[in-house]
């Protein structure tokens, strides 16, 4: 159950989503030519949120995975790191389910293939998965001395699910920040780096085009110091664990 779980659970969030959004609040995202068809607003709320649900997903469980195998940390010694990785591996599986069904909908729903800027994709997710990787190691040995921690990266990906533009598009925020002449506000947005990672995966996926340095500075930049801050503060941390565990 778990393999069809994966497959089934964002399809019928696009299913929901799409429906709420271009349906019941009557949304419109920009297609490649005027206002998206309904395949196209599938297709482009489907890979924002498949790419959400694996950093979610990857972080929530990275988080708590130190405390949830406490039992095992304190009785076997092992390298720790272990432990918050295989949680993001995991749900790694779940994201390569989740991108051949991605694949599978923009076929039968476009009816074409991919254009050859899906060649840049892997170089997206691997900013991705530095990112997610960095931030559960250092969250997950945080929350391990101070418990409240988890409680604030679950508060805190309930804001970023709304935050980031899974159902909307970035163009969106821009126009209605503009004109209440809070402009400032659009360049603190993107500070929420999972914001030019989604969109950069549907401007590669969907329009076919290949995304501006000027969006992937800001998450290339996070991905590296979350790496390298959670790297340091893991491996710092890590011979106290069974004690403060």
């Amino acid at each position: 159950m778990g393999f069809l779980w994966a497959v089934l659970e964002p399809l019928f969030m696009m299913i929901v989503l799409t429906f709420v959004f271009s349906v019941v609040f009557q949304l419109r995202f920009q297609g490649i030519n005027g206002d998206a068809s309904s395949g196209e607003t599938a297709v482009i709320i489907l890979t924002g949120l498949i790419a959400w649900q694996f950093f979610a997903t990857a972080l929530a469980s990275a988080t708590s995975s130190l405390t949830d195998n406490r039992a095992l940390i304190t009785k076997v010694n092992f390298p720790r790191e272990v432990i918050p990785l295989s949680t993001v591996g995991i749900a790694l599986v779940n994201f390569a389910i989740g991108s051949c069904l991605l694949l599978i909908v923009y076929t039968l729903l476009l009816g074409k293939l991919p254009g050859a800027t899906i060649i840049w994709l892997p170089a997206i997710f691997a900013i991705q998965f530095v990112l997610v990787t960095g931030l559960g190691m250092l969250f997950s040995c945080m929350n391990a001395a101070f418990r409240d921690v988890g409680y604030m990266v679950n508060a805190s990906l309930l804001f970023g699910f709304y935050a980031t533009p899974i159902f909307y598009q970035t163009t969106l925020v821009q126009t209605e920040l503009s004109n209440r002449g809070w402009d400032i506000l659009y360049t603190l947005y993107f500070l929420n780096p999972m914001a030019g990672i989604v969109t950069a995966y549907r401007e590669i996926l969907f329009y076919n085009q290949v995304p501006s340095w000027q969006l992937l500075a800001w998450p290339i930049l996070s991905a590296i110091l979350a790496l390298t801050v959670g790297t340091i503060y893991f491996r710092k941390h890590a011979p106290t664990l069974s004690d403060i565990l």
